[in-house]
Parts: C-alpha cells; sequence; structure tokens
C-alpha cells in the first residue's frame, strides 16, 4: 500500500464537514446579529453601560458603534462562503478580546456594568466568559471543518 498517495474525502465526508461548518457559521451569525441589533436599538444603554467601565469609558462612544459594526461585518464573512474562514478568525479575535475584557473586569472592577442582549443577560459574568470559550472552541472546529470541507484532498492516509 502507497502510504504517500494522496487521500481524498469521500463526497460524504465533504457533505458532514461541509454541513458543520454551515451550521457553525449559522449560529454564530444569528449570535452577532442579534447582539449588534440589539446594541444599536439600545445605544444609549449599552454606550452608558460602557461608560461606566473603568476600562472603556474614555472611549465609549467609539466603542458602541465599532462593537456592532464589526459584528455585523463578522456575520456578513460567515454568510459568504469564501469569506467564511476569515469570519471565523474574527469570530476568534473578537471574543477572545471580550473574554479578556470580562476577565479583567471581575478580577479588579467593583462594579459590574452589564450590557448583554437577551438570553445572554440572565447570565453571569463566569457562565458568560464559559460561553464565550465555547463560542470561540466552535468557531475553531469551524476552521479545522473547513479545511476537510474542502474538495482538494489531503497528503494524509485515510483513517
Amino acid at each position: 500500500m502507497d502510504i504517500h498517495k494522496t487521500y481524498r474525502p469521500s463526497l460524504t465526508e465533504r457533505t458532514n464537514w461541509t454541513l458543520t461548518v454551515e451550521a457553525i457559521a449559522a449560529g454564530l451569525m444569528f449570535l452577532f446579529l442579534f447582539t449588534s441589533i440589539d446594541k444599536l436599538y439600545n445605544y444609549r444603554q449599552f454606550r452608558d453601560a460602557l461608560s461606566k467601565s473603568p476600562v472603556l469609558a474614555n472611549v465609549a462612544g467609539l466603542v458602541a458603534w465599532s462593537v456592532p459594526v464589526a459584528e455585523i461585518l463578522i456575520a456578513t464573512a460567515l454568510f459568504i462562503p469564501t469569506m467564511r474562514k476569515t469570519g471565523l478568525k474574527a469570530t476568534i479575535l473578537l471574543l477572545a478580546v471580550f473574554t479578556i475584557y470580562l476577565s479583567y473586569m471581575m478580577a479588579f472592577a467593583p462594579k459590574l456594568p452589564c450590557m448583554c442582549a437577551g438570553l445572554l443577560e440572565s447570565l453571569s459574568w463566569k457562565s458568560h466568559i464559559i460561553f464565550n470559550a465555547v463560542m470561540i472552541v466552535l468557531a475553531i472546529i469551524g476552521i479545522v471543518a473547513s479545511g476537510k470541507s474542502s474538495s482538494a484532498g489531503s497528503r494524509a492516509p485515510p483513517t
């Protein structure tokens, strides 16, 4: 058996990986669109909550616009198949920055302003960090799965 043959995943394997990527992208798109629309709809409350943050007070207005715009751009990238991998990487970046911010606030801020939307409002800050970590893991799975869903094949032997 020649182990150096190019392994081409079967149509079923590609389809399963493609569905995995699309399901993850759809869930993240919903999350980002929901939260961005909520932030824009409740812009004053969002900006006011940010202005109470010891870290973001001086840039609350800028952050109040840039975060929902970034979320919409990421959702758009996740929707476009050729941009999906970029959208997944941007998801990891945005959620990692937000998770670091939450962790810092939990450790050093005496008062924790809440600016969450919908169901996320009911989460504690610790639960929110766990939620973000799960979303980051899903985005990583999406990146890995997007490589496996391509029809280009790989040098790996079949498993």
